[in-house]
């Protein structure tokens, strides 16, 4: 019987303008009184998260970052960066001409000469908790997550990158317009959220369309794969789904 269910956000559970679909709030107060914790696994911020997902977030427990934040009840798990590493990855990302972010425990820095339309993305439609510094280098020692965007997409530079770093830590495309770097990943996340709660992989669902999601997909006793994911994912054996919302309420019909 399912008790967990991860759900990536961005291109999965949020609709196309980016907000969470109508009556996402009862649907987790429902599973959660059929003994079923809903869990929100993004790679966006905690903050970001709790803000988005306010009504129910004491019912809920959060894998963020990528798996780099596990909260569960406010118990949290972190893994960061060592300074030397983080600095070698932000000097790579732009000199692959990409823009960096800099995600800490708290909060995410973006460097002051960024361009507008980027920083203005993560500000207001993101809704991040985050600032403008001289260099997000200057954080590096609590760095827990490191981004890098590309406005034209960051397919053509991904594999060089992931050839490089492959072995080191984990080099994830995250929608079209990212490349992500952590020590960590959305699997050992998840297995880290079953361990906490008491509950098995094989009685969790996971939702997910994009390669940062496969590690969490992998492990998952039920993985859903959704329908716009790209093909490879499509073709590993995962259940297609349309609406997570539609999803959900078969879960809750079988529970």
């Amino acid at each position: 019987m399912i008790r967990l269910i991860a759900c990536d956000l961005d291109g999965t559970l949020l609709t196309p303008d980016g907000t969470l679909p109508e009556g996402i709030f009862d649907m987790i107060r429902r599973l959660d009184s059929r003994g079923i914790r809903f869990a929100a696994a993004s790679g966006r911020q905690y903050g970001n998260l709790y803000r988005l997902f306010a009504p129910v977030a004491d019912i809920m427990a959060f894998l963020c970052e990528n798996g780099a934040l596990i909260d569960v009840g406010g118990a949290r798990q972190v893994t960061r960066f060592p300074r030397a590493l983080a600095e070698e990855i932000i000097r790579d990302i732009r000199a692959a001409g990409m823009e960096v972010l800099l995600s800490t425990e708290e909060a995410s820095y973006m460097p002051t000469d960024a361009p507008r339309s980027y920083t203005d993305d993560i500000f207001y439609r993101l809704g991040n908790t985050c600032a403008l510094v001289r260099d997000p280098a200057l954080y590096a020692s609590q760095a827990i997550k490191l981004s890098g965007f590309l406005a034209s997409g960051v397919a053509p530079l991904a594999p060089a990158l992931q050839k490089k770093w492959g072995t080191r830590l984990h080099c994830d495309i995250a929608g079209d317009k990212w490349l992500d770097f952590t020590l960590t990943d959305k699997g050992a996340g998840i297995r880290a959220l079953t361990e906490a709660l008491g509950v098995s992989l094989q009685d969790t669902a996971a939702f997910g369309d994009q390669f940062n999601d496969e590690s969490m997909l992998d492990l998952a006793g039920r993985p859903y794969i959704m329908a716009h994911a790209p093909a490879p994912l499509r073709q590993k054996g995962y259940t297609p789904c349309v609406s997570v919302m539609d999803t959900l309420e078969d879960i809750l019909a079988r529970a």
